[in-house]
């Protein structure tokens, strides 16, 4: 079977896998769709030793949907569509061995290249509920890349008073605007802080989102939140560990979350809610995808991502 390897910084090789060995309770998904996240970006853009790679096949990829061939778990059938939470972020392979807890059914029929974006979708809706009402409450998302939007939208569907998005780059503003953005701002141009400043009456944002993985924009969360705001940390720093204005956070008495991915019990519970307002018809993410590539041009897509050509957005393979 055909897989990605990360085999350099900034490499990746589409390459000859042995197939996945089926053990009892795991269903064996043959991937369709596979979409390419910013914190698969950590993995491709690091530096390690020479002797670490190349790293397993697979890696980094895990926003997957596809159709199950084989099952050992009487809860799924061959023929069901899905979306797959691989283990250890190795969905970028024509099969995966998947265990049926990290498995959400889909309709039939789906389009899974669509269905695919509930997955990034459950995981902010998971950070969102970790904020308690947002309805009427002044929001700003640092970072507006796919993950960024999602959370623009979500927040603006919520009920937030005001949405401010913040990104370097313009066609984000944009896509910023039609998700729901009261007000964006470019800081290469714009003064953040003081803007932040003039729409909240100089008390700072109720909620900040992280949503770009800096040193720089963790700390000018800190900077815009108010005293007792909340801090919602979902960008992942590409070189940890991070230092962090410790004594500015705290001196604002400030609710730090960090919510990277869903983590729960059931690790599939978030992305089977944004499954189901998919089967409502209220989940159309379609607007993400700005490029469709088949997985033959895996290294393309990787390197799209990493360097944001193209104005891209979201980089959807097509296995």
């Amino acid at each position: 079977m055909r897989a990605v390897q990360i085999v350099g910084p900034r490499q990746v090789r589409l390459v000859e896998a042995a197939e996945p060995t089926l053990r009892d309770g795991e269903v064996l998904v043959q991937m369709r769709y596979l979409s390419i996240c910013g914190s698969d970006m950590r993995a491709y853009r690091r530096s390690a030793t020479e002797e670490e790679y190349p790293f397993p096949v697979g890696l980094s990829c895990h926003e997957c949907a596809g159709v199950v061939v084989e099952s050992r778990a009487p809860e799924f059938r061959p023929g069901q569509q899905v979306i797959a939470l691989p283990p250890e972020l190795r969905g970028g392979a024509e099969l995966v061995a998947v265990p049926p807890h990290r498995l959400i059914p889909l309709p039939q029929g789906a389009d899974l290249s669509r269905a695919v974006l509930c997955q990034p979708w459950g995981t902010v809706r998971y950070a969102c509920q970790q904020m308690g009402s947002i309805l009427g409450r002044r929001a700003v998302v640092l970072g507006q890349g796919a993950i960024g939007l999602l959370f623009t939208m979500t927040l603006e569907r919520a009920g937030a008073a005001e949405v401010v998005a913040v990104d370097l780059l313009d066609d984000r503003m944009e896509w910023a605007k039609k998700a729901g953005a009261t007000l964006v701002l470019n800081p290469l141009r714009d003064d953040v802080g003081k803007a932040v400043r003039e729409l909240t009456e100089g008390r700072g944002a109720d909620i900040v989102v992280e949503a770009a993985g800096t040193v720089a924009t963790i700390n000018q969360a800190v900077d815009l939140a108010r005293v007792h705001g909340q801090l919602i940390l979902f960008g992942i720093p590409q070189a940890p560990p991070v230092a962090l204005d410790y004594d500015r956070a705290i001196r604002k008495q400030l609710t730090l979350t960090g919510t990277v991915n869903a983590t729960l019990e059931d690790p599939a519970q978030a992305v089977r809610e944004a499954v189901g307002l998919y089967r409502q018809g209220r989940a159309d993410l379609s607007w993400l995808v700005t490029h469709r590539l088949p997985f033959s041009e895996a290294p393309r897509a990787y390197d799209l991502y990493d360097r944001r050509a193209d104005n891209v957005l979201k980089v959807i393979m097509e296995v």
